[in-house]
């Protein structure tokens, strides 16, 4: 009986401490292993007409990820060949209120938004930047927020066109428990 009672208690013990276990790793994930979030938000060089823009990687901690404030750049549009163009001063962030660990990757929500003016200002921490276009030069105005909702597959890259040619992309990338990537995300480094 008390070979049995002893045989009970550390298969209960072993079953505690296997859901205490599970309890610390995400669905989907292997112990050890953790997720980031890659994403770029990219547009035309108004002086060199190539793509310009930012790459970042932001590890999912607590189930959330840092928000995200792009630096100011600037757009530009052409209406008609030998007409002056409208330039402006792009001000972006992105925010991802809904993320949740699912079976082959993760279940996100995200906000992203431009506003485009003659002049912006960003404040980050004790960091503060302006970009202004002359006053002689048309300007571009306009504001744009998107709330996209996708059920990312690590390694799957996922794309929102914004107006003005610009373009947000997300993917979703686990590393193993040595840091080493598992899942490739083919947005370029820009």
């Amino acid at each position: 009986m008390q070979r049995i009672l002893t045989l009970s208690t550390v298969a209960a013990s072993a079953m505690l401490l296997s859901a205490c276990a599970a309890l610390g790793t995400p669905t989907g994930l292997q112990p050890g292993q953790t997720v980031a979030v890659v994403n770029s938000l990219s547009w035309e060089n108004p002086l060199t007409g190539k793509r310009d823009g930012v790459r970042t990687s932001w590890p999912i901690k607590d189930g959330k990820i840092a928000a995200e404030y792009f630096p100011l750049a600037q757009l530009k549009r052409c209406e008609a060949a030998g007409q002056a163009c409208a330039w402006g001063v792009m001000r972006a962030q992105r925010s991802a209120p809904v993320l949740a660990y699912a079976d082959g990757g993760v279940d996100v929500t995200l906000t992203v938004s431009i506003e485009v003016a003659r002049r912006q200002e960003a404040r980050q921490g004790e960091v503060q930047t302006a970009m202004a276009i002359p006053q002689d030069v048309a300007a571009l105005a306009g504001k744009q927020q998107v709330q996209p909702s996708w059920k990312l597959k690590y390694g799957k890259v996922e794309q929102v066109d914004l107006d003005y040619g610009v373009r947000y992309q997300v993917c979703v990338q686990r590393y193993d428990a040595a840091g080493k990537v598992i899942d490739t995300c083919a947005i370029p480094f820009i």
